[in-house]
């Protein structure tokens, strides 16, 4: 199967029962601009874990700093598989939404995206937030 180039796309995790790993989003950021020389990534904040009972972040912090850096959100727990499939979903939507990602850097790669008609958006029912 055919993968997608990696700079489509950045998706930093943080742990909702760790706040220190939030504190460490500033940081992915300034590497993510220090060496990516592309202006238009689909960047996803994901907010892993949600499967525990012990958070230290709430929903609204991660979704607030998702918006201040014009980032997708979505909560997920790897364990429960909660939420993941919606993210990749999410990404390859906003990827696919995104012509300038795909169009000329896909060529001849074997990447193939269809336009199909009859398709629901946002196959996710609102569980994610597209911003």
């Amino acid at each position: 199967m055919d993968r997608l180039p990696l700079w489509l796309c950045g998706s930093p995790v943080y742990d909702v029962t760790r706040r220190d790993t939030f504190a460490k989003l500033d940081n992915w950021l300034n590497e993510l601009e220090t060496y990516c020389t592309r202006n238009d990534l689909v960047k996803m904040l994901v907010g892993n874990k949600i499967d525990k009972e012990n958070r230290e972040l709430d929903r609204n912090e991660g979704l607030k700093f998702a918006r201040k850096h014009s980032m997708l959100f979505i909560e997920a727990s790897a364990k429960t598989r909660d939420g993941v499939q919606c993210a990749f979903e999410e990404l390859v939507e906003k990827i696919i939404q995104t012509p300038g990602l795909w169009e000329s850097e896909t060529q001849g790669r074997g990447v193939r995206l269809s336009d199909q008609e009859g398709q629901a958006a946002g196959g996710c029912g609102g569980y994610c937030s597209l911003l």
